[in-house]
Parts: C-alpha cells; sequence; structure tokens
C-alpha cells in the first residue's frame, strides 16, 4: 500500500510538471511558446515557417559582395612603379655596333658566334630586334649516319637568358644575340640605368614608353637600335595572399588583371574543402568576407583583383547545434555549401517517433532588425544591437512542411530544437517507475516463493 501511494505521488509529481529531475524547462512546445513572452517582456519571437517566411528570408538576403566595392576594371597595360624590377634587352643592326665588342667579350668560349667579318649571321631580322627561328640540320658522319645536330636560333637563346638572368647563352646560334641589361629595380626616383643612355625615367610609365625612350636616346650612338623592356616583378602591381587555408605569397597582376579566384589558384589554391573556406578581401579601407563556394558558384561574385589587395583565406567550419528528442544531441558541421532545415534534422537522427511532438520542431537564431520587421515582428526586449532572437516553428505533422523544410536554409551557429510530445511524462515516469519498482517486485516475488 505505501508503494502504491509513492507512486501515485511520483504520477502527480509527474503530471504536475514539478518534477524538475524528470523534465526540462523546454521540453514541450507548449513551455517553449510560453517562454517567448513573460508580461511586458519579449525574450524572442516565434514565428510558424510558411511560404511567406521562406520567401520573405530569400528577399532579405545580405548584399552581394562585389557591391561592397567599387566597380574595378584592370587597364589594359600595368604601369611601371618604383620597386619594380625590369630587364632590358637591346639589339643593333650590325655586331660592329656600340654593344658589338662587348657581346663578343661576353661569349664563352664554346659559346655562341657573331658573323665573320662583323656582318649579321644569317637568320637574324633588324625588324623588331629579334631573330627569326631556324633549325639546322648536320650532316650524317661516317661514324652515326643518323647523327643529327640541331641549334637554336640566337633569338630564343636570347629570350632563355632572360629569363634565367644569366649571360649568354652555350650552344651554337644562328642569329645575333641581343644585349642583356642586368635586372635592376625602379630607383627612388622612378628611373633605370641604360649604359650610354643614362637614367632613364620609368615609373609611371607602360614598358612601351621606356622602350621607346631608350632607342630614342640610343638612336645617335648605336646601329638602328631596337629595345625591349620586361617587367620581372611588380610588389606595386600585385596582390598579397595570406591564411592558414592558402600557401599564400605575393602574386604579381599581369596587364590583363586576374580575378579573386585566379589569384588564389596561382597562390597554390585553397587547401581545405570549399564549404570550409572564406575569403577576406580588404581594398581601401573596406573589409569584406565571403565564402569562396559563393566564388566559385556565381561569377559575378567572382571581381577583378586590384593592385595592393590583400586576400586572406581561412578555414572557418560552419555547425549548427541540435537539442530535445532528436537522434543524437550534438554540434554538427556543415558537409556542403549550401544545407537545408530537412537535411539538418536527418543529420541528427531525425525525430524519436515515440518522443518526439512533430509539431513543435524549433530553430532559434538572431536575425537582423530589418528581416524582423519584414516578418512583422516586434523586436526583444532586450536583443543586442542590430538583431533580434526569432524561434522559427515547424509543423512536421502538415505534409507541406517537408518541403518548406527543404527550401529553409540553414545558417552558421543555428540552433534546432525538437520538442518532447505531450506523453513523454509519463513514458519517462514509467520507465524511471520500472526502474525503481523493478528490483523491489523481484525481491518480493523471490521472497514469497521462498517462505522468508
Amino acid at each position: 500500500m505505501k508503494l502504491l501511494m509513492l507512486c501515485g505521488c511520483v504520477v502527480a509529481l509527474a503530471l504536475g510538471g514539478g518534477c524538475s529531475w524528470f523534465l526540462g524547462p523546454d521540453s514541450s512546445g507548449a513551455q517553449v511558446v510560453a517562454q517567448a513572452k513573460a508580461g511586458d517582456q519579449i525574450a524572442f519571437d516565434v514565428v510558424k515557417i510558411s511560404d511567406a517566411v521562406v520567401e520573405t528570408l530569400k528577399a532579405q538576403q545580405q548584399p552581394a559582395f562585389r557591391q561592397r566595392f567599387k566597380k574595378y576594371v584592370p587597364p589594359q597595360e600595368q604601369k611601371i612603379a618604383v620597386g619594380d624590377t625590369v630587364s632590358i634587352v637591346i639589339w643593333e643592326a650590325s655586331s660592329q655596333g656600340l654593344f658589338g665588342l662587348s657581346l663578343r667579350e661576353s661569349l664563352p668560349a664554346t659559346g655562341g658566334r657573331l658573323g665573320k667579318s662583323g656582318t649579321a649571321p644569317t637568320g637574324y631580322s633588324s625588324a623588331g630586334g629579334m631573330e627569326t627561328t631556324r633549325t639546322r640540320t648536320a650532316q650524317p658522319t661516317p661514324d652515326n649516319p643518323a647523327k643529327q645536330q640541331t641549334a637554336a636560333s640566337g633569338g630564343d637563346q636570347t629570350r632563355q637568358a632572360v629569363r634565367s638572368g644569366t649571360s649568354q647563352p652555350t650552344t651554337e646560334q644562328t642569329g645575333r644575340p641581343g644585349a642583356i641589361i642586368p635586372d635592376q629595380q625602379v630607383g627612388t626616383d622612378g628611373a633605370i640605368s641604360i649604359p650610354y643612355a643614362g637614367r632613364i625615367p620609368a615609373a609611371g610609365r607602360t614598358p612601351g614608353e621606356v622602350q621607346q625612350t631608350v632607342e630614342q636616346r640610343l638612336k645617335s650612338k648605336a646601329l638602328d637600335p631596337q629595345a625591349l623592356v620586361i617587367v620581372q616583378s611588380s610588389p606595386v602591381n600585385s596582390v598579397t595572399v595570406s591564411g592558414e587555408a592558402v600557401a599564400g605569397g605575393r602574386v604579381t597582376l599581369p596587364p590583363g588583371g586576374l580575378k579573386l579566384l585566379a589569384v588564389i589558384a596561382a597562390a597554390g589554391g585553397a587547401r581545405t574543402p570549399v564549404h570550409d573556406a572564406y575569403v577576406r578581401l580588404s581594398r581601401d579601407g573596406v573589409t569584406a568576407t565571403v565564402p569562396l563556394a559563393t566564388l566559385v558558384g556565381d561569377p559575378d561574385q567572382d571581381i577583378f583583383a586590384r593592385p595592393g589587395d590583400v586576400l586572406t583565406v581561412t578555414r572557418l567550419p560552419r555547425s549548427f547545434t541540435v537539442f530535445g528528442t532528436t537522434g543524437k544531441n550534438t554540434a554538427i558541421e556543415f558537409n556542403r555549401d549550401r544545407l537545408s532545415l530537412s537535411e539538418a534534422v536527418g543529420q541528427a537522427g531525425g525525430l524519436l517517433d515515440d518522443r518526439s511532438d512533430p509539431r513543435a520542431v524549433f530553430l532559434f537564431r538572431y536575425e537582423p532588425v530589418s528581416t524582423v520587421r519584414a516578418l512583422g515582428q516586434p523586436i526583444a526586449t532586450r536583443a543586442p544591437e542590430g538583431v533580434s532572437p526569432i524561434a522559427y516553428r515547424l509543423d512536421l505533422s502538415d505534409a507541406r512542411s517537408y518541403l518548406l523544410a527543404q527550401q529553409f536554409a540553414m545558417r552558421d551557429k543555428d540552433i534546432i530544437f525538437v520538442a518532447a510530445a505531450e506523453s513523454e511524462p509519463i513514458y519517462r515516469f514509467v520507465r524511471v517507475l520500472s526502474t525503481i519498482a523493478g528490483p523491489i517486485t523481484t525481491g518480493l516475488l523471490v521472497c514469497q516463493s521462498s517462505n522468508c
């Protein structure tokens, strides 16, 4: 009898909501709604998810990433700046010109040769100051009738020497090489030095303009001089790339410019999954962050990089948290760029059939004040500056809600709570009661059978 009275007391406590050790304060949908407003104080707004709500949220998207920055289109040709490293190659119409002897002395003993008697060898074209390419095949020898020898043109060797930064090539050449001026940085006065031409203004000018000035300065001293100005590196016309999700470095922008994705690729590419990577762009005092997936999926957001930009590629995994009567209560990371509410509930193990209330699935998040007003809801009493908390309610007992859940997009740090069913207190009580009464009942039966 005393045991039955104890059990009745426990049932009364459970049904009356006084068993705090059985039930949490937010265990049912009714309790969640009741806590939203206490008197004249608004803790959060409860909004039922509907077609109108989904459309309103879609219309309240943040301004596009590209709108944060002024439109920038790279010029057709970048201008040389102070600190740039440039290479200059000068050709003359004859080996007896101003740079002739210096070229002859600089050639290695086994290297290239100049034309006999000071004449330009076959294959040299003074037009544009570049040599033509010619391949010469040697005659078969008695030792090896199939032996062939290929000679590269002087123009190819000159270009190879410019790229490597070395002196004249050592292979045989059939054209006249150019005089390679060692790489030099544009000085603080904005000029570079050219033998027999002095200081040539370079900063703020295009390579073609500098080339014309060099040829003009040497015209009265050299034999039909032709010049080529090459910008090897340009710290000013470059973008700095950093962050733990990329190798990093300084990427020089070509005359045609590069877009953000191309700059990241030039720096080695992102070293993290696309849906976890974020790109932060700093330009002219404005900083904005965009998911890397947005740049990949929306070409309009992939804007041109501008000289002096700073790109930071970081890994920021997005996650949501699940509580209540679901398969598991935990924090779950996004495994794709876009995750819907239905997919999020599925990743949490779904609703427990015998314990969950399908009419009371809540999603908590902070929304901008503009969004709260667009939904026709009041601002919470103690809401942080610029945002207000909202609990979106989904009724999965209505088949239409499954389609709405598929359209409702999850955001970083969202919280999902699935309330308990109305019968959950009794279910928990019976489970606990069986745990307490089971051993007692078993003892009584054993005692009765043994006449104790």
